[in-house]
């Protein structure tokens, strides 16, 4: 097969890709990296078998890959003792090289712990990027800026809606209405309910999330709208639960960690471990 985007014409993709690669690779597990021509790094991969993983490139019928192929000049590859230490090294390069031709983990996160704490009769719930001194429950970190403050706010509204008798959304207070969700809030909380929501935040139970979608079902609002809205806060709701503290808790049991709390820096290379086993 001839490919149209390589110059000259007639050099095939077996051809470049065998001309890239220099010296052979061994059968060996690591990291392989593509370079352009200005010797910019195109693509980062990681193999169990770096042979078996870079000759595959010459007979590859994907178009994105035959693109890939059509700039690339130059293949490196660095052996690693393990495959894990492929993952791990392979997510370090990506994140900080942020190649082209890679989609996952190159992107910039936000990171945030959520923090719990008693305020008199409320409770202070608090988002931050690192890690509170003063507040005796922290949670986290959870990776994403729009998902976990939406979860965040989905949750502040539902126990908001709980102690207190709405007909329509409009009258949930103003921090609550916001484009973003506090950084701080206090509110009413019954200690059963905290104790149900110390679970979500924690990954061990989404039995309030049945909860409160129950209590939408038995509410009596004034219009659609204001059903409709709750029920896209559940939505969010699950969505922040199930990619955010239930996710963190599968890493923590998998990889036995003994805080509860896992750190930025840890956190993509547990995403990626958890996700290779």
């Amino acid at each position: 097969m001839t490919l149209d985007l390589f110059e000259p014409a007639s050099e095939t993709q077996k051809d470049r890709v065998n001309t890239a690669i220099g010296e052979i690779p061994p059968h060996e597990p690591g990291v392989y990296t593509m370079y352009g021509r200005k010797d910019d790094v195109l693509y980062v991969g990681k193999a169990k078998d770096l042979f078996k993983r870079v000759t595959s490139y010459r007979y590859s019928k994907s178009r994105k890959v035959q693109s890939l192929i059509a700039q690339t000049e130059r293949i490196g590859f660095e052996v690693c003792k393990t495959e894990v230490d492929a993952v791990l090294l392979e997510n370090l390069l990506i994140r900080s090289l942020r190649p082209p031709f890679n989609h996952a983990n190159k992107k910039p996160e936000t990171y945030y712990y959520i923090s719990t704490r008693r305020r008199g009769n409320k409770r202070e719930f608090r988002l931050s990027m690192r890690v509170p001194e003063d507040y005796p429950k922290v949670y986290g970190c959870f990776k994403g800026h729009g998902k976990t403050r939406k979860g965040l706010g989905a949750l502040l509204k539902m126990l908001y809606l709980s102690r207190n008798e709405l007909i329509n959304a409009c009258y949930l207070p103003k921090q609550l209405l916001g484009r973003l969700t506090p950084m701080r809030y206090e509110i009413d909380i019954d200690p059963d309910v905290e104790a149900m929501a110390h679970q979500v935040l924690e990954g061990t139970s989404g039995e309030l999330i049945g909860e409160f979608q129950r209590m939408i079902e038995r509410s009596d609002f004034s219009d659609k709208f204001t059903t409709n809205y709750f029920n896209n806060e559940i939505e969010q709701l699950k969505i922040f639960y199930a990619t955010g503290p239930q996710r963190n808790k599968q890493i923590m049991d998998e990889m036995n960690l003994d805080s509860p709390i896992i750190r930025q820096d840890q956190l993509d290379d547990f995403y990626a471990l958890t996700t290779h086993g």
